[in-house]
């Protein structure tokens, strides 16, 4: 009798961390990328059990590339940056793999649309407004200054402009990019990354920073908080958030997740302390470049006991 097939993750463009670490919980390895060839791949070509050309940007390339793994048991495509992360849940849905579906993935990636679902359903609601570039100012005065502005497609927090009055938010206006943008109240406070953990919508805290100043740069040490629930259970060790801070950002992260109905995979959110209680500043589907989020991930989705065996090359 043969054995039984290795569990398969399928890895968009991901790091030699990201391949190490499947590997590490029992997974045989499949990376995908649009150029084989392009400079930094040989390290990553080096680890992965098996790679497969193919541009993981086209919807119809990729599912086409992959269409023989369709309805493979413990076989999932993952991504863990933004757009990787998009890419492989429509990948998933198409050929009936498991995983978080495209829509909730595609609502945690867009911060218009996430900003929406988070104020309609949670009490932490943030003042913002959506308009082209030319209405910059008027949308500015509305929501009330001092205010931010950043373009519908930013994929980060730090690209948002501080608007203190209107000549700001004119001067601003004619160095945007056309385009649709967002505009929200200044969220005055230290910010804080939390890195968590969704499986079958339950949502576990992995790892928090300390709080730094608004607007403060530098690596941050991240605090592990391994199976912190983001329920806001068991808050105890949770370092310079504090016990009276801890539950309400783990309240916030779970209430945006399940705003965006995300349920399997990683998430980095951004939260403000500020004085009226935390408030979402910006999240997504993607992880820090030194995350442990890809293992438990990739562990999870495939029903792998980890730590496990390290897969052998097929």
């Amino acid at each position: 009798m043969n054995p039984p097939p290795t569990p398969l993750a399928v890895l968009l463009n991901p790091r030699v961390q990201t391949v190490r670490a499947a590997r590490e919980v029992g997974a045989r390895t499949l990376m995908v990328g649009p150029d084989l060839t392009a400079p930094g791949m040989s390290r990553v070509l080096a680890e992965a059990d098996q790679v497969l050309e193919a541009d993981w940007r086209s919807y119809r390339r990729l599912t086409a590339a992959l269409s023989h793994l369709a309805g493979a048991r413990q076989t999932a495509v993952f991504g863990f940056e933004r757009a990787t992360a998009l890419a492989a849940a429509r990948a998933n849905f198409a050929l009936r793999l498991p995983g978080s579906s495209p829509l909730s993935v595609a609502v945690l990636s867009d911060a218009l649309a996430l900003r929406e679902r988070v104020n309609e359903l949670t009490g932490a609601s943030v003042r913002f407004e959506a308009c082209e570039r030319e209405r910059l100012p008027k949308a500015a005065c509305q929501v009330g200054f001092p205010c931010t502005v950043r373009p519908r497609g930013a994929t980060s927090a730090d690209d948002a402009v501080l608007l203190r009055g209107v000549i700001d938010a004119e001067v601003v206006a004619d160095r945007l990019p056309g385009g649709e943008v967002i505009v929200e109240e200044y969220l005055d406070g230290p910010r804080v990354l939390v890195e968590a953990h969704s499986h079958h919508g339950t949502h576990t805290v992995v790892a928090t920073t300390p709080p730094l100043p608004t607007g403060g740069s530098g690596p941050r040490e991240r605090v592990r908080r391994v199976g912190a629930r983001a329920d806001g259970g068991s808050t105890k060790g949770l370092g310079d958030l504090g016990d009276d801070v801890a539950p309400a950002v783990h309240r916030l992260v779970a209430d945006t997740l399940d705003a965006a109905d995300y349920a399997f995979g990683p998430s980095l959110t951004t939260i403000a302390l500020t004085a009226h209680g935390p408030r979402l500043v910006a999240s997504g589907p993607c992880t820090v470049p030194d995350s442990t989020l890809p293992a438990v991930s990739v562990a999870a989705l495939l029903e792998l006991r980890t730590p496990a065996h390290r897969a052998q090359a097929s």
